[in-house]
């Protein structure tokens, strides 16, 4: 959920990869099966990307009714389950953010494996991967909210979903 705290732009670290294989390990240990599959999303998944240092990955729970055992499980790797994010739509979904109290390092996304939700994220990184064009606009995004005010998280955050929604509709 975004606030109106200050927050952070990062240019690509190339550790993100390596702490969200970290974290993807820890979290199929901990729900021991539930999960079909955990990816890496966001800006941190995207060489080259200007992003909040935040790892973002996606879930993919076969069983729906597994979601609150499936969070439960995450929560206890010290995430805290928030308010799903507004581009959720109505789609039965978790959001966990790690750590508990403080600015957040890693969010995940526990939403029902390879059905609109999941495709639409990975279909994102993806593109944003291959085109740079786009990539670049979405940089720009950011660097607009974040220099007009560092408290305007959620200003960039509605510019964003506004940007992801024609990314996927327009020529690719």
């Amino acid at each position: 959920m975004p606030s109106s705290q200050p927050f952070r732009l990062m240019t690509h670290n190339p550790q993100w990869p390596q702490e969200f294989q970290q974290a993807r390990s820890s979290i199929l240990q901990a729900t021991a099966g539930w999960l079909a599959e955990v990816e890496h999303i966001g800006g941190t998944a995207v060489p080259g990307a200007l992003s909040r240092p935040v790892v973002d990955m996606l879930a993919g729970i076969n069983d729906l009714q597994a979601l609150q055992e499936v969070c439960n499980l995450i929560e206890g790797l010290n995430y805290c389950r928030v308010e799903t994010p507004a581009w959720c739509d109505d789609e039965l979904c978790g959001m966990l953010l790690k750590p508990r109290i403080g600015e957040a390092t890693h969010s995940v996304l526990v939403v029902r494996h390879e059905q609109e939700l999941w495709q639409r994220a990975i279909r994102t990184r993806e593109r944003l991967n291959s085109d740079s064009a786009a990539l670049e606009h979405l940089s720009q995004i950011k660097q607009e909210h974040y220099h007009a005010s560092c408290s305007a998280e959620r200003d960039m955050e509605q510019a964003k979903e506004i940007f992801f929604g024609s990314l996927l509709d327009g020529p690719s």
